[in-house]
């Protein structure tokens, strides 16, 4: 039995379900394909498909299955290896709006090069892998998270992969970009019969979404929210605001609203750095 997961992200994933169907049909493919789908909704009679199971059925399937066909997700990997099970990952791809950007591609290259599984660059090399398989011999996983966690990630931290894909990056283009905004709207005369700190949170709120529109637009992404932004958000209105009402004091609107955006800016990052390790902000 080959069992395949695609993880738990609200974007549909049936690329890699259509080529499944295909080697169905092919005869590349003879076992029983068991899918545990999450948001994909795909209906075939060629395989038995489940929004999700239980964990307890999930675990077991894990366990009696051949083969694990896998999205690029570092938990659903960790499931397969903690199991000592063959696993083939493909990678969901941001131009097809399947997640926010690409870092499972080479969260799936560096697990490759260390021969924990068999990595794909596109549904298309499923095949091949499948071929591959009966002779794979994948490393031994030691249950080491953060020594795994290392490995798949440094990328970011030795250079692996684009600093332009990071986390890191993307941390600076957001802030960039909403300091833009803060320093354009601060400059309006809007809203000026109400008190310095409403008209500084509407700017505020204005600037944020602005920001989301301009990001998702320049870097092709569908807009999404992540629990971990929304609470990295709250944050970072939170201290400005707190700077702002200090600086208001002494300043201008302009100056206490640029200052107190500048030194978010500036402790954001490293709170960023030291509780979420500038890791990307858009996923859960």
């Amino acid at each position: 039995m080959i069992l395949v997961t695609l993880g738990t992200q609200d974007k549909s994933f049936d690329r890699l379900l259509i080529e499944i169907e295909r080697l169905i049909d092919q005869k590349i493919i003879r076992e029983e394909v068991i899918v545990q789908a999450g948001y994909t909704v795909y209906s075939s009679k060629k395989m038995k498909i489940f929004d999700y199971l239980p964990k307890d059925e999930f675990e077991e399937l894990i366990g009696k299955c051949s083969c694990l066909i896998t999205h690029g997700g570092v938990g659903s990997i960790f499931d397969g290896l903690s199991r000592g099970k063959k696993i083939i990952a493909v990678p969901r791809l941001s131009k097809y709006k399947e997640h926010a950007n690409d870092h499972q591609i080479q969260v799936i290259e560096e697990l490759g090069k260390e021969n924990y599984i068999l990595p794909c660059a596109d549904v298309s090399d499923i095949e091949k892998n499948l071929k591959k398989i009966k002779k794979f011999q994948p490393k031994a996983y030691q249950g080491n998270h953060n020594q795994m966690l290392s490995t798949i990630e440094n990328y970011i931290n030795n250079g692996k992969a684009s600093f332009f894909s990071s986390g890191i990056f993307q941390y600076f283009t957001f802030g960039i970009f909403f300091i833009a905004f803060q320093y354009l709207f601060s400059n309006f005369s809007s809203f000026q019969n109400l008190p310095k700190f409403e008209i500084f949170l509407i700017y505020w709120l204005i600037s944020y979404l602005f920001t989301i529109i301009l990001y998702c637009v320049s870097y092709r992404v569908s807009p999404h929210l992540s629990k971990k932004m929304l609470l990295f958000s709250f944050f970072c209105i939170l201290a400005q605001s707190i700077m702002f009402l200090v600086f208001s004091r002494v300043s201008s609107f302009f100056i206490s609203t640029m200052a107190s955006c500048l030194i978010t800016f500036l402790f954001g990052y490293v709170m960023f750095m030291l509780v979420l390790g500038g890791r990307n902000l858009l996923e859960d």
